[in-house]
């Protein structure tokens, strides 16, 4: 069997590129890496990276067309719903016998409405992929029966079925290691707010999977579940490796939703980096609650050089509404540590929670400049499909009666889905821009900054981060 993975066109679509960087589709790496390991039905796998590669409809269509597939498995966020959907159609136009296939957020969250909505998808997988989808091109290739395979949401004699039980690995260490082989690695690179300016390749990397807290605005655990499943040590730093000599990558961002989830292991993972002698630079995420000063020492020997939090709010009282489970002073504290650690802070903020005021907006302003942060993001709550922000606005009847899942940009010009009675989307982008500006144009962090030039990458990065500045500020500039 000919196997396409499709990731969607998006960002240039909808005038949102140069912001967030390119980054590998891991996911669907992941899915390749694991057919071509355990399934006994693949003659030839490509992935087609139509977000990092830029094709139109076009280019996608030839794409297909000259490559011939018997599946077209397209993964599907919310705010990539639209283009994701037109890909499926368009597959089924060219041969209606090629199988599609979705999987990710989106399809995680609305599994069944999903094929209701789009009666070209023939199949579509929840949560965590690598499985069932080799479970399901063996099945396909042999006629078997799709009922136990878990996971899955189907057609069967024009009825939905959905197997509702979803199988997760336990042991992620015997997951190959995500087909690099068939990304353009060339063409990734990190955000302006995570860019090391060091010479070398880039890509991301998992070092685990799921997140033990349940905040209300996340939808993690609509793949990943609530349950922590860690690599070993070992495991992690032998893919560095692999990036390392195989593909010139020195630079990595750690996608964990908590790098350091465990203390011992981030030190051990440290410690093999600097036993390889890797000269790597890297950025990583982590909670204010998930800081230790000998882990972020260990770490910053061993190439980190960003840590980003995600703070939320500068008002207590909100992040208890968000089910954070953090404070403002662990957030203090928490940069106080990594400043120690001679390492650079990233703050993400959110505004437009249910229940936020002009006042806690405020708060979050003033609570970002008096941390000491070398970069911050400030981004206007989105309620994602599956989250419980989602439930919760849908319904408190705070969603817009006419937004679309484009209107889930973080930093589009779109208005947002949601409708708070004392802050309406005009406000809400107001203040965004407002805490934008407040940061960023402070004469104390200006100067910093120029003070801290070393290099021309610097200089060149530096004025891209301007230049996202003023179209997310001025969009009408650029």
């Amino acid at each position: 069997m000919r196997i396409l993975l499709i990731n969607p066109p998006f960002t240039k679509i909808y005038n949102f590129s140069g912001q967030g960087g390119k980054t590998a589709p891991l996911n669907i790496a992941y899915i390749a890496a694991y057919a071509r390991k355990y399934s006994n039905s693949l003659t030839a796998i490509e992935i087609l990276d139509a977000e990092s590669l830029e094709y139109d409809f076009d280019m996608i269509h030839n794409k297909i067309t000259n490559y011939a597939p018997d599946i077209v498995a397209v993964t599907m966020t919310t705010p990539a719903y639209n283009s994701a959907k037109k890909i499926i159609t368009m597959t089924k136009e060219i041969n209606k016998n090629i199988v599609t296939v979705v999987g990710g957020a989106h399809p995680s969250a609305f599994p069944k409405e999903l094929l209701d909505e789009i009666p070209q998808i023939d199949f579509s997988i929840i949560g965590e992929g690598e499985k069932p989808f080799a479970y399901l091109l063996d099945a396909i290739s042999n006629g078997w029966s799709f009922a136990e395979i878990k996971g899955l949401a189907y057609r069967n004699d024009g009825k939905i079925i959905f197997n509702h039980e979803i199988e997760y690995i336990r042991d992620i260490d015997m997951i190959p290691f995500p087909a690099r082989d068939l990304l353009p690695m060339s063409l990734y690179e990190p955000s302006t707010a995570k860019d090391i300016t060091h010479k070398g390749g880039f890509s991301n990397i998992f070092t685990s999977r799921g997140c033990p807290y349940d905040c209300v605005y996340c939808s993690s655990r609509n793949i990943w579940s609530g349950k922590v499943r860690i690599r070993s040590a070992m495991n992690v730093v032998n893919e560095i490796e692999e990036c390392y000599k195989t593909f010139n990558i020195t630079k990595f961002n750690f996608n964990d939703d908590i790098f350091p989830i465990s203390r011992q292991r981030t030190i051990d993972i440290c410690n093999e980096i600097i036993s390889k002698d890797m000269k790597i630079h890297w950025t990583c995420m982590t909670r204010v609650n998930y800081v230790w000063e000998d882990a972020m020492i260990k770490m910053k020997d061993a190439g980190c050089e960003i840590v980003n939090f995600g703070f939320e709010s500068g008002s207590d009282e909100i992040l208890k509404s968000i089910n954070k489970k953090t404070t403002v002073k662990q957030g203090i504290e928490a940069v106080k540590i990594c400043k120690k650690a001679k390492l650079k802070v990233m703050g993400n903020f959110m505004i437009g929670n249910i229940g936020e005021t002009e006042d806690t907006i405020k708060e979050s302003i003033r609570y970002s400049k008096t941390l000491g942060l070398d970069s911050a993001a400030f981004f206007i709550a989105m309620p994602y499909p599956g989250t419980k922000l989602y439930t919760m606005a849908n319904d408190l009847g705070y969603l817009r009666k006419d937004w679309s899942y484009t209107d889930l940009l973080a930093y589009g010009n779109n208005n947002p889905p949601l409708i708070l009675p004392n802050l309406p989307p005009e406000t809400l982008h107001y203040w965004q821009k407002k805490a934008m500006k407040e940061f960023y144009l402070r004469p104390n962090y200006i100067l910093n900054k120029i003070k801290g030039i070393r290099s021309t990458r610097d200089i060149l990065s530096l004025l891209r981060a301007f230049m996202v500045f003023i179209k997310i500020v001025i969009p009408k500039v650029l």
